[in-house]
């Protein structure tokens, strides 16, 4: 078995797995070690333990708990990248690309500079990174997201007035469909089934099983059916309370019945 631990970065929303040969707290900062530089973390999940098939590749590692000395450098680095994003933008504009800077992160060693934007199209970044380059005099890495992954980052309050579901326990993004709003019988138009980043909400795939199963139940929103009173056309259903709508053809409003109180016709 190798031990595991989540931590997360505070420039980022994800919670990431890395390996460690020491035992470490909830909460405690660590100094992670990976392929591009040392970088501070928090410890937000402990004593994770995986089997090693099932172990993912490529992980990176604990290289210690951090000291005070890493937690100044640490935020000498944040002032750095807060002073430096108004030049950044400037050469985003000066290059004309549609483009938007979401944070810059140096790594403790200060060995390289992430710089991460959001665009919704591919950006041809190439003179920028030459611009960016001669401005930091150090190597430069860009990496896009899009919408989803930007609010992921920054955070803050759904329509139901919880944090995001992405940027608190969320790992990979769920995929959504338009199904999904047509199987809860949302609108699309009523503006409720969009996030903060602009597109479908994540919690839509949460219930989507159940829907599906529930309206196995039901006959289809239009279909023919039998009732005590006579014959109808179903016009809604409610998979909660279990009950239909039905427009009867000698009335002029539906009436509401019971699943059981119907017999679908054929």
């Amino acid at each position: 078995m190798t031990n595991l631990i989540g931590i997360k970065y505070e420039e980022e929303g994800n919670v990431v797995l890395v390996t460690t040969e020491q035992p470490y707290q909830k909460n405690d900062l660590v100094v992670i070690n990976n392929k591009k530089g040392s970088r501070l973390a928090q410890v937000v999940a402990e004593k994770i333990e995986i089997d090693e098939a099932h172990l993912p590749t490529g992980l990176d590692s604990v290289k210690r708990l951090a000291t005070s000395m890493d937690c100044k450098a640490y935020e000498a680095n944040l002032v750095e990248a807060r002073e430096s994003a108004p030049q950044v933008e400037r050469l985003i504009a000066a290059n004309g690309l549609k483009m938007k800077l979401v944070n810059i992160v140096f790594p403790l060693d200060r060995s390289f500079v992430l710089i991460t934007f959001s665009a919704e199209e591919r950006v041809d970044f190439r003179q920028l990174l030459r611009d960016l380059a001669s401005y930091f005099r150090t190597r430069i890495e860009l990496h896009q997201i899009n919408s989803r992954e930007e609010a992921k980052i920054y955070g803050g309050l759904g329509l139901c007035g919880r944090p995001l579901c992405c940027s608190t326990f969320l790992g990979e993004f769920p995929p959504v469909s338009i199904k999904m709003v047509k199987n809860q019988g949302l609108s699309l138009n009523s503006g409720k089934t969009s996030g903060l980043c602009g597109r479908l909400l994540c919690c839509l795939s949460f219930e989507d099983h159940f829907y599906q199963e529930s309206k196995e139940k039901f006959p289809d929103v239009g279909a023919q059916v039998q009732t005590k009173d006579g014959q109808g056309v179903v016009r809604s259903i409610d998979v909660f309370s279990e009950t239909l709508k039905i427009q009867l053809e000698d009335k002029t409003t539906p009436l509401v019945y019971a699943l059981e109180e119907v017999l679908i016709n054929g």
